[in-house]
């Protein structure tokens, strides 16, 4: 479904704020084109069309398939997006590819996506406006690996020792570069004092960014579950990942993918 063509959300946001608010969609991928047709099929058909989409900007990293499937990754996104604005670095580096595609978003609100994901169910602004409080920076989507400590907003455990000694043990609020949605200004801002080479995700809560866990900390993200089940998404990557050999591993700041070792017994 082109741009376009999308139904625009007209409605009163549930948070007082009065008409819909335009969107953004930002979509980080790699050279995976099954992954990524089966997230734009899921979400042109149950989300893209409830809400109102002013542009996609997507980055399309070198990882994993060759330059020939990263050409059909573009044009299975123009297919859907035929104006859309899309960055192919030479140089693959996921930070990077969110702090780009971030920095070009214009739009009140942005729709997070990377190209491993899939809907679970319909949904839409209607459900997500009433969540963005005044402290709220994000409303992160319901997934089997989120852990909510019994809370409605995202946190991270924060333990800080000092030789043997634990000197501060607390809850700090973290956010997610999985499928979410964000306020725009909050994620500009957020991506201005991005570091490339280091996790993004990690950068909002791990220590590792000083001046992006200023902006952030003080935020909220809020969780969005199903209507019918906990989860409203599914990662559809872990299993790709595993099907070709890969490890996702964080090590000094960053997330990296590597082969995964194989026992010496193997085989």
């Amino acid at each position: 479904m082109a741009s376009r063509d999308l139904a625009r959300y007209s409605g009163a946001g549930g948070n007082g704020r009065g008409p819909g608010l335009d969107y953004d969609v930002t979509l980080i991928a790699g050279h995976r084109e099954a992954l990524l047709a089966r997230t734009l099929e899921s979400f042109s058909r149950d989300v893209f069309p409830n809400f109102p989409i002013r542009r996609l900007i997507a980055n399309i990293d070198r990882f994993m398939g060759d330059d020939a499937e990263g050409d059909r990754c573009e044009a299975l996104i123009r297919r859907h997006f035929p104006e859309a604005l899309i960055f192919r670095p030479a140089t693959p580096d996921f930070a990077s590819a969110v702090k780009r595609t971030w920095e070009a978003t214009t739009a009140p609100r942005v729709l997070h996506l990377e190209d491993d994901w899939i809907a679970l169910e319909p949904f839409g602004p209607e459900r997500i406006e009433p969540l963005f409080e005044p402290d709220v920076g994000a409303v992160t989507f319901m997934c089997v690996t989120k852990h909510t400590r019994g809370l409605r907003h995202q946190t991270a455990r924060r333990v800080v020792r000092k030789g043997r000694r634990i000197v501060e043990d607390v809850l700090v609020n973290a956010f997610s570069t999985s499928p979410g949605v964000f306020d725009g200004a909050f994620l500009r801002e957020a991506a201005r004092r991005m570091r490339p080479g280091l996790d993004p995700e990690k950068q909002f809560y791990r220590q590792i960014n000083p001046e992006l866990e200023a902006h952030a900390l003080p935020r909220r993200c809020m969780f969005l579950r199903g209507s019918t089940r906990r989860e409203l998404v599914a990662d559809i990557g872990r299993q790709a990942r595993a099907d070709v050999g890969l490890v996702k591993l964080y090590e000094n700041g960053a997330s990296v993918w590597r082969k995964a070792e194989v026992p010496p017994d193997a085989g």
